[in-house]
């Protein structure tokens, strides 16, 4: 997978299945669920900061999901507005410059109530404390980083209802 042109001033990178465009990046998903012919699940990850979206992504990736990652969230709210029904979650950051991750999984549930939201924060904070705010919030989990790709995984699984990738 290509890390995308610097040079061009994009600040969103996408990594996704299979091609590579010149102001995003494209990365390879190819497992997919071999017992029931179901496709890799798609997920949307958004955070301000490129070197979080690009590891988080290849990360990702290794896991067999299919990643669209933008470091830019208003790039992020074009896409799930052109395509609501692809995504099961959405990982965000808690804290970005032009958009809060609450203010994100609002319009996000606005347009899919079925997509799951995960916020990524630096701030401690607990599930439990987010289910008692959560309807308002339309948030389904909240992680703190650092995270281990590993426990991020297992977060996302049990929110999306499957079992381990790998």
């Amino acid at each position: 997978p290509s890390t995308g042109n610097p040079s061009t001033g994009n600040p969103s990178t996408r990594y996704d299945c299979a091609t590579s465009a010149t102001n995003r990046s494209a990365a390879t998903a190819t497992n997919t669920d071999k017992d029931n012919n179901k496709p890799p699940t798609r997920l949307l990850v958004v955070d301000d900061d490129r070197d979080t979206v690009s590891v988080l992504a290849l990360s990702l990736l290794k896991y067999g999901f299919l990643v669209d990652a933008f470091s830019n969230p208003q790039d992020a709210l074009q896409e799930i507005k052109s395509n609501p029904e692809s995504y099961s979650l959405v990982l965000s950051d808690g804290w970005m410059p032009s958009i809060s991750g609450l203010q994100l999984a609002k319009i996000v549930k606005e347009l899919n109530p079925n997509v799951k939201v995960l916020l990524l924060t630096g701030s401690k904070i607990r599930d439990d404390e987010v289910s008692d705010v959560s309807p308002p919030t339309n948030v389904d989990g909240v992680i703190q980083k650092p995270v281990s790709i590993g426990k991020l995984t297992d977060k996302i699984l049990s929110l999306i209802g499957e079992n381990k990738a790998i």
